[in-house]
């Protein structure tokens, strides 16, 4: 039993560092002006409250490491899998939580493409701390 809160607690960790990295990468893109020039205006306030919520929301989402793909290459799975918290991204709470519509087009045009880029970077700093830590969740 011991083994399974240690797994889901690992899960959870990796899920809120992909959320911490991309949201670091999300804020700096933006302040940095590259984003906005490029067809996405979100320049979020990298508060705590903002962080807090990104990294626990992102944590959940650490569950999906489990799904039994790409077990030889943590950077490709972390990317593939990277693709299911975008979907509901750009399905689910773009349009119905922050009333942007759907695939976030209220941010911009390139808003799918580059959130679709911080959902595989999101995946891929999972499932790297994962392969560190815990080899055999790969």
């Amino acid at each position: 039993m011991m083994n399974i809160f240690k797994t889901v607690f690992f899960l959870f960790v990796a899920g809120a560092i992909g959320g911490f990295v991309s949201g670091i990468a999300v804020w700096a893109l933006g302040q940095a002006g590259i984003t906005p020039a490029l067809g996405f205006n979100m320049v979020p306030d990298p508060d705590f409250r903002w962080m807090s919520g990104r990294m626990f929301a992102s944590g959940l989402w650490g569950i999906i490491f489990l799904i039994p793909i790409y077990r030889n290459s943590p950077v490709l799975k972390g990317a593939v899998l990277g693709i299911l918290p975008w979907l509901s991204s750009i399905l689910i709470v773009f349009p119905y939580k922050m009333h942007i519509g759907f695939f976030g087009l209220g941010l911009g045009m390139a808003t799918p493409l580059w959130t679709l880029f911080f959902g595989c970077l999101w995946g891929v700093a999972g499932m790297v701390f994962l392969a560190k830590v815990r080899p055999q969740l790969k």
